[in-house]
C-alpha cells in the first residue's frame, strides 16, 4: 500500500479541567524532520511525543503544534484573590505607591500556578498522549487516502509506458530489416565486386551495435516488478525512485542505438511518463 508523505489532522479534547487542541501538518521530506510548538507544560513529554511521531509516520517534515486552555470557572476569582494579595505584599515594601502602580506591578510577577506549569499528573500524561496517538492516527489515515490517489496515478503512468514499449517492440523488427535492407543496397551501388560472407560478417556487426533486446527485456521486467510492488505494505517511496532511475536508463540506452525516428518517438513519450513519476514519488513515503 501507498501513503503519501501528506498529512493532516486536527483534534479538541478535554483533559481534567483543560482543552487541549493538537495539529499535525505533514509534508515531503527525505529525512524525519520533527518539530514541536507547545507550552512549557507539555515540554517533558516531548521526546515521547517524537518517538509516537517517527514510530508511525515515519519519514516527512512533521510539524505539531498544541494548545491548552483552562476551562475552571474559579480562575478568575483565584487570580483577584491573588492580585489582592501581591498588591498588599508590595504595599508594605512601598507604602507611598500608589494603588495603580502596585497594581500593574502585581500583574508583572509570575501567578503561583505558574510556578508548577512544569509538572502535571501522570493521569494527565496518559490522557495527552492518548490524545497523540489518535490525532496520529488520523494522519495516517489522511496518507493512506492520498496514497490511493498516487498509486493510481503512478499505475496509469507505467501502463503508458507498456503501452509505448509494445510499440518500440512492433517497430524494431521493421528497423532491423529495413537498416539491413539499406546497407546491403548501399553497398551494392558503390561497389560491384565483393566478398558477401564479408558482407554479412559486416552487417551483423553494425547490426548488433543496434540491437536493443536486452534493453527491452529488462524494461519490461521493471514494469513488471514496478506494478507488482503496489500493493506492499512497506515504505515504497526509495524503492520506486531507484527503480525509475533503472528504467530511465533503459530507455536512453534504446533511444541512442534505435537510430529511427518513430522508435525515438516512443522513446521520448516514456522518457515524458517517467519525469510524471519522479515527480509524483517525491511525495510517497
Amino acid at each position: 500500500m501507498i501513503y503519501s508523505m501528506t498529512g493532516y489532522a486536527v483534534k479538541s479534547q478535554e483533559i481534567l479541567k483543560d482543552t487541549v487542541t493538537i495539529e499535525i501538518r505533514c509534508l515531503n521530506s527525505k529525512m524525519f524532520d520533527f518539530s514541536l510548538k507547545c507550552p512549557e507544560v507539555f515540554f517533558l513529554l516531548e521526546n515521547q511525543i517524537k518517538k509516537l511521531a517517527k514510530k508511525n509516520l515515519k519519514r516527512g517534515k512533521v510539524e505539531i503544534k498544541i494548545k491548552k486552555s483552562n476551562n475552571s470557572q474559579s480562575s478568575e476569582k483565584l487570580d483577584l484573590v491573588e492580585i489582592n494579595k501581591k498588591m498588599a505584599y508590595l504595599k508594605k515594601i512601598s507604602p507611598k505607591s500608589s494603588n495603580e502602580k502596585l497594581l500593574e506591578l502585581s500583574l508583572l510577577i509570575p501567578k503561583s500556578n505558574q510556578q508548577r506549569s512544569h509538572r502535571i499528573s501522570r493521569n494527565y500524561q496518559q490522557k495527552f498522549l492518548k490524545l497523540v496517538i489518535s490525532v496520529i492516527k488520523e494522519v495516517v489515515s489522511y496518507r493512506a487516502n492520498e496514497g490511493e490517489s498516487l498509486k493510481k496515478e503512478l499505475i496509469n503512468y507505467v501502463n503508458q509506458i507498456s503501452t509505448q514499449l509494445s510499440k518500440i517492440i512492433r517497430r524494431d523488427k521493421k528497423r532491423i530489416e529495413n537498416k539491413r535492407a539499406k546497407i546491403k543496397t548501399k553497398f551494392k551501388s558503390i561497389i560491384k565486386t565483393y566478398d558477401k560472407i564479408r558482407l554479412e560478417e559486416e552487417v551483423i556487426y553494425y547490426l548488433e551495435k543496434m540491437d536493443i533486446s536486452e534493453e527491452i527485456v529488462r524494461l519490461k521486467h521493471h514494469i513488471k516488478f514496478f506494478l507488482q510492488i503496489m500493493n506492499s505494505n512497506k515504505e515504497l517511496g526509495k524503492k520506486i525512485n531507484f527503480l525509475t532511475q533503472e528504467m530511465l536508463r533503459e530507455t536512453n540506452t534504446i533511444g541512442s542505438k534505435s537510430n529511427d525516428f518513430e522508435l525515438q518517438k516512443s522513446v521520448v513519450e516514456i522518457k515524458e511518463k517517467l519525469e510524471n513519476i519522479k515527480e509524483q514519488i517525491q511525495n510517497v513515503l
